[in-house]
């Protein structure tokens, strides 16, 4: 495979049927209870835009969910622990990529993803493939823009009963704008002190027989980190129109990313290297040799009808088409000492990635006097292939870098064409047990097949598995008041063998990993929709982690165990006769490796900490209007000492920082002024999360403008 620049292509389009899970959700039906309010109030059918049933939640919150449950819920009756971040909170945090918003979700802890991807852990957990849009899988290795996002929903614990495989610690679902009926635009132009540049825009409206909308931004941005830079553009039309009844919405989007792959600073004495935070350990010409280059294309129809008063049914197509090119240089093995210097090696390296995917899903949804009941379906086939491409790099001094152009070999050193196919069913019931009693069950059965054959040997053998895997879950809620809700829940997920990556001879007879999540929780949202506040006390465990078998270090077998206790809390209100708008998140994580035959660097992993799981870490956002148009806010982040990896040699000191922004709006006009990191903490964002010395440096001081027109 050649490594030239990524063309547009047109998008392979693939028309379908499948679950509405309607951005509309940010307002919402007041929360009700028993038996005698549900029968008081049907459930409303409209699908086609934005609907608002009684109060909505506070603007920087929501009132209710359909990612926890797979049915529009208020998030008081959902037992479990559901973080939403809302469009009003990206637009004043200027949120572009996921990642960003991320870091404000008590939890999370970030992972560099190789430069290339968007990647988190969550509770501890490794989330690679745990991306979601619109309910939808999405796992492929890109960043994500927000541009055409409406809201983000982290579930925190196992959720493989609604979504199948994955899942140890959470997900995350991305919901995605969609048309209106009332006709608007909106304009934004966006730049910061360090070369970032950016253009959004938002239209919508009716159109025809229905209403679409077009989304589309483009970012040309230099970077604090020396050569960095980013060069990306999105375009994502949607339309909806009735049809047999129904409704039928059909979406696209087209993304082009490219970037420098910047795998961070090294580490020196278990700690990054003391260095200026540009400071670059690549090529000295990053934009030829170290480039991530990733081609997005989606397309999806989805058809929402009621059958009857009481029946619903969502069905959704969904067709994927994803490429990567990525290069890039790297700091290998330890650093060693030569001539007074310390130094470590480097090499080259490359990976190809193309994958075509499609997805296909069915829900009916049985609206009743005391349950709630979900039947779904849903399958995908996935077509991945991987090449790898290797190089040569000299060593270079980790104090005082000096630069050269690597040697790249174009021939692939292993190539892998894998292919992924999965069906299940699942059946939920969300039943009001009594007036204030309710209860979620739910379980769900996955037949899950894998095969892999490698590219550059005919001759290898042809690996295959299949996985039948059943995933229960089971909720207990006690409503002592419509306001408020004690939960307690238990749920299990499961990870296959090469849920990410290729099937290989280590792995291919390994039963999948399983992972359990026992949690407890309350939950108060005010009659008003004004205040809403959640706390959750939990245990993960996740078991049969491959290890290495120490009877024969070429094979793996599942014994390991993880787990992480911990307490999360979350606040959203809007006060002060909703001149004072609030978001502010807590977790307290005790994460830690119980069991394992891996050795790393010399280092035995068992009784380790997990990596990218610091013990505290909370973030505080504020908003205040000043009146005459005029609003300031401010973001407090903290983030306790993390360790780069499982072998805990290299830990990310603890960190606070604050941002502060000046909003002003008159008329049409909406002017933010946001100063990032206010007081030029020097800190660590992220590492990589299995193996140390890449570690990745927060921006310095940033003062950034955007302006909206919106018409």
């Amino acid at each position: 495979m050649s490594a030239t620049p990524l063309r547009p292509a047109p998008a392979r389009l693939t028309l379908a049927l499948l679950c509405l899970l309607p951005s509309a959700a940010l307002a919402a039906e007041p929360v009700v209870a028993g038996p005698a309010a549900a029968e008081a109030a049907p459930p409303v059918h409209e699908l086609d835009q934005i609907q608002v049933h009684g109060v909505a939640g506070p603007r920087l919150g929501a009132a209710r969910s359909r990612s926890a449950t797979k049915t529009d819920t208020p998030l008081i009756e959902v037992p479990q622990a559901v973080t939403v971040l809302p469009r009003a909170l990206i637009d004043a945090q200027g949120g572009r990529s996921l990642n960003e918003m991320l870091a404000l979700v008590p939890g999370v802890g970030l992972n560099n993803g190789d430069g290339q991807r968007d990647q988190v852990a969550i509770r501890g957990f490794s989330a690679l493939s745990d991306q979601y849009l619109d309910g939808v899988r999405d796992d492929a290795m890109y960043y994500r823009d927000l541009a055409n996002v409406e809201r983000i929903e982290v579930l925190k614990g196992p959720a493989a009963m609604l979504f199948g495989r994955g899942s140890s610690g959470g997900l995350i679902n991305r919901v995605s704008k969609q048309p209106l009926d009332a006709a608007q635009g909106k304009l934004r132009l966006y730049a910061d002190s360090e070369g970032g540049r950016r253009g959004e825009f938002d239209l919508t409206g009716p159109l025809g027989v229905g209403a679409g909308r077009l989304v589309g931004a483009v970012e040309d941005s230099d970077s604090f980190r020396e050569q960095g830079y980013i060069e990306r553009w999105l375009i994502a039309p949607s339309y909806r129109f009735e049809l047999g009844g129904g409704q039928l919405l059909l979406q696209a989007s087209a993304q082009r990313d490219e970037r420098v792959t910047d795998f961070g600073v090294p580490s020196l004495f278990g700690r990054p290297v003391d260095v200026p935070i540009d400071t670059y350990y690549g090529s000295a010409d990053a934009r030829r040799d170290d480039y991530s280059r990733a081609r997005v294309e989606v397309f999806s129809a989805v058809y929402s009808k009621a059958l009857a008063p009481q029946w619903e049914l969502r069905a959704s197509l969904r067709g994927t088409d994803y490429e990567l090119r990525r290069r890039n240089t790297l700091i290998t093995g330890n650093p060693f000492l030569r001539d007074g210097r310390w130094l470590s090696n480097r090499r080259h390296a490359g990976n190809d990635r193309d994958q075509r995917a499609w997805f296909a899903q069915a829900d009916l949804v049985y609206e009743g006097a005391r349950h709630r009941l979900l039947i779904g379906t849903e399958f995908s086939d996935e077509r991945k292939d991987q090449a790898s491409y290797g190089g040569r790099a000299t060593p270079i001094d980790l104090l005082a870098p000096v630069l050269d152009r690597p040697v790249f070999n174009p021939r692939a050193e292993a190539a892998a064409r894998s292919r992924l196919r999965n069906a299940a069913l699942y059946l939920q019931d969300q039943v009001a047990l009594s007036e204030r009693w309710k209860a979620v069950l739910g379980l769900r059965y996955d037949d899950y097949r894998q095969r892999t054959e490698d590219r550059l040997n005919p001759l290898a053998p042809k690996l295959q598995r299949t996985d039948r895997e059943w995933s229960p879950r089971l909720g207990l809620i006690w409503m002592p008041s419509s306001q408020q809700s004690l939960y307690a829940s238990w749920g299990e997920s499961f990870q296959p063998s090469a849920e990410s990556l290729p099937l290989s001879t280590v792995n291919v007879d390994l039963r999948p990993e399983t992972t359990a999540n026992r949690e407890i929780g309350y939950k108060f949202a005010r009659a008003d929709g004004r205040l809403s506040f959640d706390a959750a006390l939990f245990e993960s465990e996740r078991e049969r982690i491959k290890t290495t078998d120490p009877l024969d270090p070429r094979r793996q077998i599942g014994v390991g165990t993880q787990r992480t206790r911990g307490v999360e809390l979350g606040l959203a209100a809007s006060l002060l006769d909703q001149r004072l708008d609030l978001y502010a998140g807590y977790a307290y994580l005790d994460g830690k490796i119980v069991k394992s035959n891996n050795v790393a660097n010399g280092v035995a992993l068992q009784g380790r900490t997990s990596p990218l799981t610091p013990r505290h870490s909370a973030s505080l956002y504020a908003e205040y209007a000043l009146g005459g148009g005029f609003s300031v806010g401010g973001l407090a982040q903290h983030v306790a000492l993390q360790y780069a990896a499982p072998t805990n040699q290299t830990a990310l000191p603890a960190f606070t920082r604050f941002d502060f922004n000046l909003r002003y709006q008159s008329g049409p006009w909406d002017w933010r002024l946001r100063l990032e990191n206010a007081f030029d903490k020097r800190y660590y964002a992220s590492a990589h999360g299995s193996v140390d010395g890449f570690n990745a440096p927060g921006a310095p001081r940033t003062l950034g403008l955007s302006v909206d027109y919106r018409f």
